[in-house]
């Protein structure tokens, strides 16, 4: 079967044929210059689209093939992103839409929580000047590994062949079991709270599937023997983590006990390798897969028990060492994560000129980044140099990130700046609560107001549209005189009645675009009770005329607000929608006496 694309650029509208194959490799013909490229899609869930849209300089996109037997999606993961396991990275199809929409090839766009870096990446391969900031040390370092072009892949793959020369027989003696008088190398290991060991994984050559054993108390003995003789002489962290029940941190917890003695002490001799045999670029994105693999070869990993005892499960946030949790094999699992730093390496490059797949529109790049580590509240940006500013805030109570990212900033030495953080935390050796949360948002948004130009525009997220984050945010945009333009959900949200029974489940996430406008002469500061009747008399005024779904009341919510400035106090929307009003079978709120029973 041959298919037919419309790649759509700024440009030109021309047509490509696809011939689909039945391996999932696609053959893409451009008829004006008879190039073939051939591309590999992965299938996932089926959907039908009529037209493929394929962007100009963005040839990573989900394609829909529909066959006369079944539809098929076939996406392709930006690999680029996926490079180390950083949190909170947005969409970049999402991205790229706003870049194209409010800013022009050439502008500088800037994201004051850059967090991993995926705005700016997006933006500088769309030929924009980008200013990407983080205090956080983990991050800024993940920015510049991101986006750095000066990279020799065949040397750093010649770098590390050095480093496992020399790494490999120090790890097989920490990983080794004998088996019916075999050796084998153990995978994964289920152990304990105590840190007992109980069950392993292991693989022979030949083998596809990793086998399982059960460990004798014989045995057992036998393999913690070496642990408990063994001195760990090289280098390792032993920062005590900052006390913080929310995030499991215990009062004295050190980085040293997130590991068993075994990955600590093949961490250790790893890093010290890495530090040995590997020079400039190379290093640094070697240190990448060293800090994103920190977490899989530590106590955080615990099984899925409903797939198995020995299923992996991941490290998502949090210091939290269940009952049992999985030992791995530091070899494997780093040779698996930098694997896909080198892959993501090569995406992000491929993307320019005429390298990325579907490219046949290469542009000239003369466009520049810079990668600041400023304090939010004070930026060393000039003022009105910025075209359009995005960025994802601070999640408020949600995910302490400086505390959380002491696994990886330890490992490499970086000091952090924990005081000038914005953050709630629950610890109680930092001062940083909703009043100082509120308070640096506001500082932080003015900064932001500064460094744009005049009339220009300004995209966030929201992660919640209930509680601290949205009021504090609101209100600074409100009083940073920030005009709302535009309100989308980036992944349309749905509300069940069990969801709206768990109030703190329900979470959103919602963008929305500002212009800078002038500075508000009145604001409209009333008390909560004021701002509460406000709002469920709007409401009911709506839902005599029509039910409305949930996004829906939000988005003229929210547009009431900053029509009227007015400031939000401790008014939790979705609260009153639950206490005032009634969510019917069809996901939509009705009056009260409306519903049927």
């Amino acid at each position: 079967m041959v298919m037919v694309a419309h790649c759509q650029t700024p440009l030109v509208t021309e047509k490509i044929k696809f011939n689909i194959k039945p391996i999932n490799k696609y053959i893409v013909h451009r008829s004006s210059t008879k190039v073939k490229k051939e591309i590999l899609l992965i299938p996932s869930k089926a959907v039908s689209l009529s037209t493929i849209k394929i962007y100009r300089n963005n040839p990573i996109w989900s394609l829909n093939v529909k066959t006369k037997s079944k539809t098929h999606t076939l996406k392709q993961k930006r690999d680029r992103y996926e490079m180390h396991k950083y949190w909170g990275k947005k969409p970049s199809s999402n991205l790229k839409h706003l870049i194209e929409k409010y800013s022009e090839t050439g502008d500088t766009v800037f994201d004051p929580f850059s967090g991993y870096g995926v705005f700016c990446c997006e933006a500088f391969i769309l030929n924009r000047n980008i200013i990407s900031n983080d205090l956080n040390p983990i991050a800024n370092f993940l920015n510049h590994q991101l986006l750095n072009k000066e990279i020799n892949i065949p040397l750093l793959e010649r770098q590390w062949e050095k480093i496992k020369l020399e790494f490999e027989p120090f790890n097989k003696q920490w990983f080794r079991w004998q088996l019916e008088g075999n050796p084998v190398q153990l995978i994964s290991i289920l152990r304990n709270k105590k840190n007992v060991p109980i069950k392993a994984k292991y693989k022979q050559q030949g083998d596809k599937k990793a086998k399982e054993i059960h460990l004798s108390p014989e045995k057992v003995n036998e393999y913690l023997a070496y642990e408990k003789e063994f001195e760990i002489n090289d280098w390792y962290p032993t920062n005590k983590l900052i006390p913080n029940s929310r995030i499991s941190a215990k009062e004295g917890m050190t980085i040293a006990d997130l590991f068993t003695k075994r990955t600590l002490a093949c961490h250790a001799r790893l890093l010290k390798l890495i530090n040995k045999h590997a020079t400039g670029k190379e290093k640094e994105l070697l240190k990448v897969a060293f800090t994103a693999n920190l977490a899989n070869c530590s106590k955080l990993v615990p099984p899925i028990k409903s797939r198995g005892d020995m299923a992996p499960g991941a490290w998502m946030t949090g210091f939290y060492i269940g009952p049992t949790y999985l030992e791995n094999n530091v070899l494997k699992y780093f040779e698996n994560r930098l694997n896909k730093v080198i892959k993501g390496k090569k995406d992000y490059l491929n993307q320019f000129g005429n390298k990325g797949e579907l490219n046949f529109n290469p542009i000239s790049y003369n466009n520049t980044f810079t990668i600041l580590q400023d304090d939010a509240k004070s930026l060393s940006i000039e003022s009105e140099t910025v075209d359009y500013i995005f960025t994802d805030p601070p999640y408020g109570d949600a995910v302490p990130y400086f505390e959380q990212s002491i696994i990886w900033n330890s490992w490499l030495k970086f000091s952090t700046n924990y005081k000038e953080e914005i953050v709630i935390s629950d610890s109680k050796k930092r001062e940083k609560n909703k009043v100082t949360f509120e308070e640096d948002m506001n500082i932080a948004f003015t900064e932001i107001r500064r460094v744009l130009k005049p009339n220009k525009y300004f995209s966030l997220t929201y992660h919640s549209l209930s509680g601290l984050e949205w009021k504090a945010i609101t209100n600074a945009c409100i009083k940073n005189g920030f005009e709302l333009l535009d309100f989308q959900w980036l992944v349309q949200k749905t509300f069940t009645p069990r969801q709206l029974n768990r109030l703190k489940s329900i979470k959103g996430d919602v963008l929305v675009t500002f212009q800078k406008g002038h500075l508000p002469q009145k604001l409209t500061v009333k008390s909560d009770f004021e701002v509460a009747t406000i709002f469920i008399n709007k409401i009911k005024y709506w839902l005599e005329k029509q039910e409305l779904d949930t996004n829906e009341i939000f988005l003229r919510i929210m547009k009431m607000v900053f029509s009227e400035k007015i400031i939000v106090g401790k008014v939790d929307l979705l609260k009153l929608l639950v206490e005032n009003f009634t969510f019917s079978e069809k996901q939509k709120w009705v009056l009260h006496d409306e519903l049927t029973v």
